[in-house]
């Protein structure tokens, strides 16, 4: 049996396909008797726009209609969203209520969400309440979307139909993995607030505060990230966290504090164009920007590198540490300024190794080296000084 517009409860554009299996009405109608529910062996919704569009469809092997009450209990229900009348999501669960004839349908159970286009991410969750008109898909229990290799969870989540816009309410985390890893050990998280991604462009806002973290396989922190909230693109995977920005690494008893900063997790490479101060135990390193290549544990410093520790300093135009190997290597008009003997120490490149404590040793790894030496005077205090200008020494 073919019903259009069903019982006289149905709205504009809806379709209801419903096959009879069994069913009976009271002969002696009473406002305090529940007539029992109509048993169909299919069930069929279909909504379409107002310019004729298919927007969403939804089947069901069996369903129970409730006269009295519009609502259609439906099981193993399988349904399909549209996009400008074409399929977009594939939508499934164990249980399905319609409630007032789809002004309002509840998914219970494995409900699942899968994309049909693009990066054909999975949506997940326990409960999801779905209100067709508006277009509303709302994931109230356990909310998580998951693609080959990441995967993003909140306390709640809701999809909007029409733009594919995607708010992830309450503490928001984004988990990645490498290739060959296994999904439930992620190598890099991302904790952040209230966030906003469109599942078309991949754009992506959300609020503080923002944590990133990268750890080894026992699940030791290698880096981490703070930030105030975050801008960026999952496509391209720049994720840019916004001032006040803090980089600890925890081994090295290293801290840098940075303005805006870019954070790719696909590269798995941190960078800020602005300046920067890090500090490294009994150093202080600055600079006017910084790109440092987590997979490499290297960070390159460039444009006035400048590295400060107890009894001398160092200027260079970039720096380079490797804090896997400790190894400091500094190029491009080096001048090392040493308090002892108001040494000078003029090189086109000084290497140097973090030491005890975060003390940078340097050395001359070849090449052309020019040092100045200051002496004390060996006048006696009533003799008038001279002047003395101390002889360059070249190694």
């Amino acid at each position: 049996m073919t019903l259009t517009k069903a019982f006289g409860h149905l709205r504009g554009g809806l379709l209801i396909t419903l096959l009879l299996l069994t069913g009976c009405v009271s002969e002696k109608p009473t406002s305090t008797v529940q007539s029992p529910p109509f048993v169909f062996r299919s069930l069929k919704l279909e909504q379409k726009t107002k310019q004729g569009l298919m927007d969403w469809s939804l089947n069901s092997p069996e369903a129970r209609y409730e006269l009295n009450r519009r609502l259609v209990r439906a099981r193993q229900p399988v349904g399909v969203l549209y996009r400008k009348g074409k399929p977009s999501f594939r939508v499934q669960s164990d249980l399905a209520l319609v409630v007032n004839d789809g002004e309002q349908i509840l998914l219970e159970g494995d409900v699942r969400l899968q994309q049909l286009n693009g990066s054909n991410l999975l949506i997940q969750g326990d409960r999801l309440r779905w209100r067709p008109q508006q277009g509303i898909l709302l994931i109230e229990q356990r909310p998580r979307a998951t693609d080959k290799q990441s995967r993003i969870s909140a306390s709640e989540a809701q999809l909007l139909q029409t733009t594919n816009d995607l708010t992830l309410k309450g503490v928001v985390r984004l988990e990645r993995w490498s290739e060959d890893s296994d999904p439930s050990k992620p190598d890099t998280t991302l904790r952040t607030g209230l966030a906003q991604w469109n599942l078309d462009s991949g754009l992506l806002n959300a609020e503080g505060p923002v944590l990133a973290q990268r750890r080894d396989q026992e699940g030791t922190v290698l880096e981490q990230l703070q930030g105030m909230s975050l801008q960026g693109n999952t496509q391209v995977g720049d994720l840019m966290v916004m001032a006040p920005v803090i980089v600890q690494m925890p081994r090295q008893k290293g801290i840098l504090k940075a303005q805006d900063t870019t954070w790719n997790f696909r590269t798995q490479i941190v960078r800020s164009d602005q300046p920067f101060e890090a500090e490294l135990d009994r150093t202080r390193i600055f600079g006017k920007a910084f790109q440092a290549e987590l997979n490499d544990n290297t960070v390159l410093i460039n444009g006035d590198c400048r590295i400060e520790q107890p009894g001398e300093a160092l200027d260079a135009t970039t720096c380079r540490w490797n804090w896997g190997t400790e190894e400091v290597l500094a190029e491009g008009n080096v001048l090392l300024k040493r308090d002892a003997n108001d040494q000078l120490t003029r090189a086109s490149k000084l290497a140097g190794q973090v030491g005890e404590k975060g003390r940078i040793t340097f050395t001359a790894p070849g090449g052309k080296v020019e040092s100045q030496v200051r002496f004390p005077s060996d006048q006696s205090e009533d003799e008038s000084p001279r002047p003395r200008k101390s002889a360059p020494v070249e190694f």
